[in-house]
C-alpha cells in the first residue's frame, strides 16, 4: 500500500487536477463562444426594436390612436421588408420610395428597376424631392433629431438586454451607402459586433444607421459568472477532497506508524517489570529467602512496586481505549486544585529523593477551586510531572505554579530539559504520538498516551492546555481550567 500510494498517488492526483481543469476549460470556452453569439442576437434585436420604433414615431404624430397605423410599423414584418428594400442599393437596382399620410389612409409606393443586360458603370443620379415647405436644411436637421433619437432608443433596448458595452454609431449615406466618418469606418473593422445598417425615418432618406461594439467580452463574461464561479468552485473543492484524502492517508501511515512504536515500546515498559519480578521470585526460590526474611521483604517490596506499576500502564491504557469510546463518565465535585498538586509534588519528591530531582511549588495567595474529577485531574498532574522527570536529564528542576486569573485557574508546570521544537507542539498530544530522536529510537521509554490522556481530560473539564518553550531551556506546560463559581 505504501508502494502503492508513494508512487501513483501524486502523479494520480496531478492528472486528475489538469483533466478537471482542462475539461472546465474547454467548456467554459464552448460556452464563451455560445455566449458571444447570443450577445450578438440580443445586440441585432435591440437595433431592430430601437429602428422599428424611430421609423414609427417619425410618422406616427396625427396617427397616434391609429391601432392598424400602429400595429403595421411595428411589426417584424414590415421591418424585414424595410431591410431588404435598403440592402437592394448595392445590388444594381434603381428603386423608388415614397411615403404619403393621409387622414384617411398611408400610401407606400415602392419602385424596383432592374437592367435585363449588364452595363459598364453609370454614375448614379440621386434625385431629392422635399415636399412643400421643406428644405435641405430643415432636412438635414430634422435628420439629425431623428439620428439622435435613434442612438437613444438603442441605448434604450441594450439597456433592456442588460449590454452596458461602450459603443458608437456610424452613419452611411443612404444613396451612395458610404460611410460619414472614414475614421470610425475603420475602427469598425476590429470591432466585436457591427448591425446591420438600418433607416429611422419613413419621410425621408438621407443616412442609414449601424451600430458598434468594439468589445463585448465583459457582456459575456458577466452572463458567464455562475457558471465561472462554479467551475472554480468545483476545481477548488477536487483540489481540497484530494488535499484532505492526502492528509487522511498521511495520518493513516503516520497512525499506523506510532501504533508499531507504541507496540515495541509498550512491550519493553511491560517486558521489564515482568523481568524484575521474575527475577525476584527467582531469588527468593533459589536462594531459600525464607530463612532471611529481611531479604525476602526487599524482594517481595521490589515485585509489589513493579506490578503496581503493570498496573499503572494497564489502567492508562484502558482509561484512553475508554476515552475514545466515550465511557469515561466524570464525577464531578468541588476540588482543591492547590491540595491536588500539593499532593502529586510530595509523591514525587518522595518517590525520587535521592537528591537529583528537585520540584519546587509556588501555590496562589487565593483560594483555586474548580468543578472537577479528582481522580483525573490528579492523574493530568502526575503525568506531566513525570514527564518533566524522565526528561529533564540527570539534575531535574521542575517549577510548579498555581494562580487564579480572571474567571479562571492556571496551572503552569515547568522543566530544564531539552524543550520541545516548536513544529511538535500541536502533534505531542497526539495518540501514541513521541518526538523522534533518531529514527524511532528514544531513550526515554514511554507509551505515547500520556499527553493524549492530559488533553482529552482538560477538555472534558472545559479547559485548555497549551506548550511553550522556556527563553532559559525547558519547555512549559500551562493548564487553564475554569474557576468554580457558586450560583
Amino acid at each position: 500500500m505504501k508502494w502503492l500510494s508513494n508512487r501513483y498517488a501524486y502523479p494520480l492526483v496531478i492528472f486528475a487536477m489538469i483533466a478537471s481543469i482542462g475539461l472546465q476549460t474547454a467548456w467554459l470556452i464552448q460556452l464563451f463562444h455560445a455566449q458571444q453569439v447570443q450577445v450578438k442576437r440580443d445586440l441585432d434585436q435591440a437595433v431592430a426594436d430601437a429602428a422599428r420604433m424611430s421609423e414609427y414615431l417619425s410618422v406616427a404624430p396625427g396617427h397616434e390612436n391609429n391601432d392598424n397605423f400602429r400595429n403595421f410599423f411595428l411589426s417584424p414584418e414590415w421591418l424585414q421588408l424595410k431591410q431588404a428594400y435598403a440592402s437592394m442599393l448595392n445590388m444594381g437596382v434603381s428603386s423608388r420610395f415614397e411615403t404619403k399620410l393621409k387622414n384617411d389612409s398611408t400610401l407606400i409606393n415602392i419602385r424596383l428597376l432592374i437592367a435585363n443586360k449588364r452595363s459598364g458603370p453609370k454614375k448614379r443620379k440621386v434625385i431629392s424631392v422635399f415636399d412643400d415647405g421643406e428644405t435641405l436644411g430643415s432636412v438635414m436637421a430634422a435628420d439629425k433629431k431623428d439620428m439622435r433619437r435613434m442612438d437613444s432608443l438603442v441605448e434604450v433596448e441594450c439597456r433592456k438586454q442588460n449590454i452596458n458595452e461602450d459603443r458608437f454609431f456610424i452613419l452611411y449615406d443612404y444613396n451612395t451607402g458610404r460611410p460619414e466618418s472614414e475614421k470610425d469606418f475603420k475602427r469598425a473593422k476590429n470591432a466585436d459586433y457591427q448591425s446591420r445598417q438600418l433607416g429611422y425615418n419613413l419621410n425621408f432618406f438621407i443616412h442609414t444607421y449601424q451600430l458598434v461594439v468594439p468589445s463585448i467580452t465583459y457582456t459575456v463574461v458577466y452572463r458567464m459568472r455562475y457558471y465561472l464561479i462554479s467551475s472554480l468552485l468545483m476545481i477548488l473543492l477536487t483540489g481540497l477532497v484530494f488535499r484532505f484524502l492526502f492528509k487522511v492517508m498521511r495520518s493513516q501511515r503516520l497512525y499506523t506508524q506510532a501504533r508499531l512504536a507504541f507496540t515495541g515500546n509498550m512491550t519493553h515498559e511491560l517486558k521489564t517489570p515482568v523481568a524484575v519480578i521474575e527475577a525476584a521470585l527467582d531469588s527468593i526460590t533459589r536462594y531459600k529467602l525464607a530463612e532471611d526474611p529481611v531479604r525476602m521483604e526487599n524482594y517481595l517490596a521490589i515485585s509489589k512496586n513493579e506490578i503496581n506499576r503493570l498496573n499503572l500502564m494497564i489502567d492508562k491504557v484502558l482509561s484512553l481505549e475508554q476515552l475514545d469510546n466515550g465511557k469515561i463518565n466524570l464525577r464531578t465535585e468541588l476540588y482543591d486544585v492547590q491540595q491536588g498538586l500539593e499532593s502529586v509534588v510530595s509523591s514525587m519528591r518522595l518517590r525520587n529523593s535521592n537528591g537529583s530531582v528537585h520540584i519546587e511549588y509556588i501555590p496562589s495567595e487565593e483560594p483555586c477551586f474548580v468543578n472537577g474529577d479528582p481522580v483525573h485531574l490528579t492523574n493530568v498532574f502526575y503525568n506531566l510531572m513525570d514527564n518533566a522527570i524522565k526528561y529533564s536529564g540527570p539534575e531535574v528542576r521542575i517549577q510548579v505554579l498555581c494562580t487564579s486569573v480572571d474567571d479562571q485557574i492556571v496551572v503552569t508546570i515547568q522543566d530544564n530539559g531539552p524543550g520541545i521544537t516548536k513544529i511538535y507542539h500541536e502533534r505531542i498530544f497526539e495518540r501514541f504520538f513521541r518526538i523522534p530522536e533518531h529514527a524511532d529510537i528514544h531513550t526515554v521509554k514511554g507509551t505515547g498516551l500520556g499527553l493524549h490522556y492530559v488533553q482529552e481530560i482538560i477538555a472534558m473539564h472545559g479547559g485548555s492546555i497549551k506548550v511553550l518553550d522556556r527563553p532559559e531551556g525547558g519547555a512549559a506546560f500551562i493548564i487553564y481550567l475554569p474557576a468554580y463559581h457558586e450560583i
